[in-house]
């Protein structure tokens, strides 16, 4: 599928693409800087976050920082690989040569909308 014949069937709802999260995470490096800026950012708020609960559960109340260590850190952890791959294909969808760069690597996932 060509670029042309992708932007017209995502338009008509016909398709839409997908990428594995592990890849996108790699190619956050070739993207233009405000989407690197916004991983790099919550990146560092899903690593301070861990930190930053182990401390509310030493000063506070110990139960409520490890309830929230155990659910809130992994969510934005979460939350960020999947904000990475969203990054690509906003690239993708936008950046015709970006867009055949990851068809020749056959990195993006083609699926059929209804």
């Amino acid at each position: 599928m060509n670029y042309q014949e992708y932007t017209r069937l995502r338009q008509e709802g016909k398709v839409s693409a997908g990428i594995a999260n592990s890849v996108a995470l790699k190619l956050i490096a070739y993207l233009p800087k405000r989407y690197q800026y916004a991983h790099y950012f919550w990146t560092w708020v899903w690593i301070l976050s861990i930190p930053g609960l182990i401390c509310l559960s030493i000063f506070w109340r110990w139960w409520v920082g490890l309830l929230l260590l155990v659910f809130v850190t992994p969510t934005i952890a979460k939350s960020v690989k999947r904000s990475a791959a969203e990054f690509v294909l906003e690239y993708a969808s936008a950046n015709e040569e970006f867009f055949t760069l990851l068809i020749e690597k056959n990195l993006l996932e083609f699926r059929e909308s209804n």
